[in-house]
């Protein structure tokens, strides 16, 4: 049999390259798939593509890479057709789907897939009403319900009968099982069918899927389909007890695990296409429920959606001075706040100084505000504090610590960069001319005058 390998995929990581062996999938398909193969990781409760490949039908296909880590992957068409793989360093899995069947083949197939591929086609049927619908037309509540509890009724001797050497992986595999229960029930009854049943039509198994002690740790993450997983329970959880879904506290309020509210609130940011300011609401809500780590990526999706145009409300940004003490932009609302992001050691910056002092000399008694923000890095502090004495720079001058929030906000890429604020806190200009340019005294004269 000739396997065409027809890409190799490799995922190396630093010191990984000589420790670990690669993992090799050999893939045949048969009808109904269509051309087009895809590798699959499992991030964060979430498939991500790693590899695709087109292929002749009929046809073998593989792939080759090292694993970043042990565990769930998926290997399908990206549609219809995605099954479930566990892969560590130096496995070897072979496996042939078409439209109807799904199987491993060959002799070199790991313990822990021999596993997962009974569980597979154990809950086949069940999996395709489920969550294949369109495969399986017509599938109502009365059909599927006793599918449903047949495939209950050998769950629990296929769990106890999970005795592979890798414990770790039998864990998580009655872990999985349970997750795969869940998210069959619940995709069941949240998907379009022809008849839907009444609470009281439900079979008992409905009421035993709310626990509070269901999600303590964050192995859902590991799940393939672990993030639609937990918002689906969590609107089950709502629906069934007439909380307000929209509501981050009621919403998460069946989550006990505070890391998993806070990758729950990541993962809704991350969809949200709306305006930065009503982003900014959004915000002060979510900021209740996320670590260090996860607020930045909610920080980060604030920067992507606003644009710094004229007449703009400002972003704020607040950074110390030479002696500790905190500023703020808006600190200043009632004045024109001409902001310079520089660098002690940016030569096109230093060339602007004296301009700027004559500058600032030019608008001293007025209501203008001059702030110095520097994106030195702190292994420079020192430097820039000893800079602003031997220049005898003015104003306010506050040190950002590298390419932080202004850098981000204003999408900075370059300096120096001149930005001009008006005393209501709005933008007059974010991107405004150098004081070397006669126009930006201009700009300030003319906002001191509304």
């Amino acid at each position: 049999m000739k396997i065409k390998l027809g890409l190799i995929v490799c995922l190396l990581f630093s010191g990984m390259l000589h420790a670990q062996k690669p993992v090799t999938v050999e893939c045949r398909v048969g009808e109904g798939i269509g051309t087009t193969i895809q590798l699959f990781g499992v991030d964060k409760g979430e498939k991500k593509v790693l590899a695709s490949a087109s292929y002749n039908q009929n046809g073998y296909y593989g792939f080759s890479f090292i694993p970043k880590y042990e565990g769930f992957y998926v290997v399908g068409n990206g549609k219809n057709y995605e099954y479930p793989l566990y892969l560590k360093a130096g496995d070897a899995v072979s496996f042939f789907m078409d439209k109807d069947t799904v199987y491993l083949t060959g002799k070199h197939n790991t313990a822990e897939n021999k596993v997962l591929y009974e569980w597979v086609n154990l809950s086949k049927r069940v999996c395709e009403k489920s969550t294949y619908f369109t495969r399986v037309h017509n599938s109502t509540f009365e059909d599927f319900f006793p599918d449903f509890e047949a495939l209950l009724a050998k769950t629990e001797p296929f769990c106890k009968s999970i005795k592979t050497k890798n414990t770790r992986f039998n864990e998580l595999m009655k872990y999985f099982v349970g997750c795969e229960l869940d998210r069959f029930a619940l995709n069941f009854i949240y998907t379009p069918r022809s008849k839907h049943p009444s609470k009281e039509q439900r079979i008992a198994y409905y009421s035993t899927i709310t626990d509070k002690n269901k999600f303590t740790d964050e192995r859902v993450l590991e799940m393939p389909d672990g993030m639609k997983l937990l918002k689906s329970y969590m609107m089950f959880y709502c629906l069934e007890n007439g909380k307000r879904g929209g509501e981050l506290q009621d919403a998460l309020s069946v989550i006990p695990s505070k890391k998993l509210q806070g990758e729950l609130v990541v993962n809704q940011a991350k969809g949200f296409g709306r305006s930065y300011f009503e982003y900014l609401e959004f915000m002060k809500e979510a900021k209740k429920y996320v670590d260090a780590e996860q607020l930045k990526v909610l920080e980060a999706k604030a920067s992507a959606l606003y644009e710094a145009k004229k007449g703009e409300k400002a972003i704020d940004f607040t950074y110390p001075d030479a002696e500790g003490n905190m500023h703020s932009l808006s600190d200043y609302k009632g004045k024109v706040v001409v902001v310079d992001v520089w660098a002690t050691w940016c030569s096109p910056c230093r060339g602007e100084l004296p301009h700027l002092k004559k500058l600032e000399k030019a608008m001293e008694g007025k209501d203008v505000v001059f702030i110095g923000v520097s994106v030195d890095e702190k292994k420079n502090y020192e430097k820039w504090k000893k800079f602003l004495v031997d220049e005898q720079l003015p104003g306010v001058q506050l040190f950002a610590d590298g390419w932080s929030k202004i850098a981000k906000d204003y999408k900075i890429t370059g300096i120096p960069r001149f930005m001009v604020f008006a005393k209501d806190g709005s933008i007059v200009e974010s991107q405004a001319p150098r004081p070397s340019a006669p126009s930006l005294q201009k700009m300030i004269e003319s906002e001191l005058q509304k």
